[in-house]
């Protein structure tokens, strides 16, 4: 194949450039983009999952030869000023791959992947299945992500599209955080459990997490709820410290909602918005629900959620500040490949404690 663009940059350098603050990923590389073509607005549409995640112009470079294996490289604009380069390419040598990984491992350290699934690029043995064609699922896929400020590198290989080999670095714009004191209650005047009683009551199970040395650092015990929390929730698991009950959760506290059947899209609107309703914008900025995310949870995929973390006067920790304490936290997720529609609440104990009148 004739390439009529050779990009000089390595790998090591792209990265380290990254690493150092600077985020213009096109004159790393030697390239702007007038270098690309734009697609028409036509072709655009004839990608759905583009226009539900909020993409409004794509620009394309293909015959180049990037980090010596990527041929393509596509930019992605999205309506929030987010901007995603993919790199990508159809292969299936091992060795590349490989050397792809480990180059951004040993530039930017181990990153983030879903430790419940074997899906990091340490996984040498099911890397080179996937390589041979050999996949334990249709849409089976190897991911690892790296953050660096408002910069995340994500490296996927993936058996649909057959040995497709992407990077991709996205830009994001930094959104302005609401750090203001939150003045329209909390979550558990939205909860109907009164969790000191049921706390009293004979858990249906429990498991125990065993140190090293053989002692427990903590137990989840788990609860059936009747009447369900939000009309959806019947199933609750406290994770306590130590290996007894506090029954004054003076300890530290978790509570994790799920529910045993699937909860409609209709119902999980609901409760985003009740939750959006008491606490406004969350952790990144963000609050009401966009047309990818109800995209997102319509086809039952992992969704990031929203997550609202508290400091002692009720205002959106900043980890930044010294002077700032923090509290507790509510998560609201989407697991596709653990218990669904998940709530959460991090540190229940700090919740009563500064946040519950007795």
């Amino acid at each position: 194949m004739f390439f009529n663009k050779k990009i000089k940059t390595t790998l090591t350098e792209f990265l380290t450039e990254l690493k150092s603050g600077n985020e213009n990923v096109l004159k790393i590389i030697g390239l702007n983009e007038s270098n690309f073509n734009t697609e028409s607005y036509e072709q655009i549409l004839e990608n759905p999952s583009d226009i539900a995640s909020g993409v409004i112009r794509v620009k394309t470079k293909f015959n180049i030869k990037a980090f010596g294996i990527f041929n393509n490289i596509l930019l992605k604009e999205y309506d929030n000023g987010d901007l995603k380069h993919i790199f990508y390419v159809t292969t299936r040598d091992y060795e590349k791959i490989n050397s792809v990984a480990e180059t951004i491992y040993s530039t930017l350290g181990t990153g983030y992947f879903d430790a419940e699934l074997p899906t990091s690029f340490k996984d040498k043995e099911k890397l080179s299945n996937l390589t041979k064609g050999i996949s334990e699922s249709i849409d089976d896929e190897i991911m690892n992500l790296w953050i660096i400020e408002n910069i995340t590198v994500l490296l996927q290989y993936k058996s649909q599209p057959m040995f497709e080999f992407s990077l991709f670095v996205t830009k994001t714009i930094e959104k302005d955080i609401d750090r203001t004191s939150r003045q329209n209650g909390n979550i558990t005047e939205l909860l109907k459990t009164d969790f000191s009683i049921l706390f009293i009551e004979q858990e249906e199970s429990k498991t125990e997490n065993i140190e090293n040395d053989g002692t427990i650092s903590y137990v989840r015990y788990y609860y059936e709820l009747n009447p369900t929390e939000f009309n959806v929730f019947n199933q609750l698991e406290i994770q306590q410290g130590g290996n007894k009950k506090d029954h004054s959760f003076q300890n530290g506290t978790n509570l994790t909602f799920t529910s045993s059947k699937d909860i409609s899209l209709v119902n999980m609107i609901e409760v985003t918005e009740k939750l959006i309703k008491i606490y406004g914008p969350d952790n990144g900025g963000t609050e009401e629900l966009e047309i990818h995310e109800l995209d997102i949870l319509e086809n039952r995929q992992s969704w990031t959620g929203r997550s609202w973390g508290f400091n002692e006067v009720h205002g959106i920790y900043n980890v930044d500040n010294p002077n700032e304490k923090p509290s507790y936290s509510v998560w609201l997720s989407y697991d596709e490949y653990g218990f669904g529609f998940t709530l959460s609440i991090i540190g229940y104990n700090h919740l009563r404690e500064y946040f519950v009148s007795e």
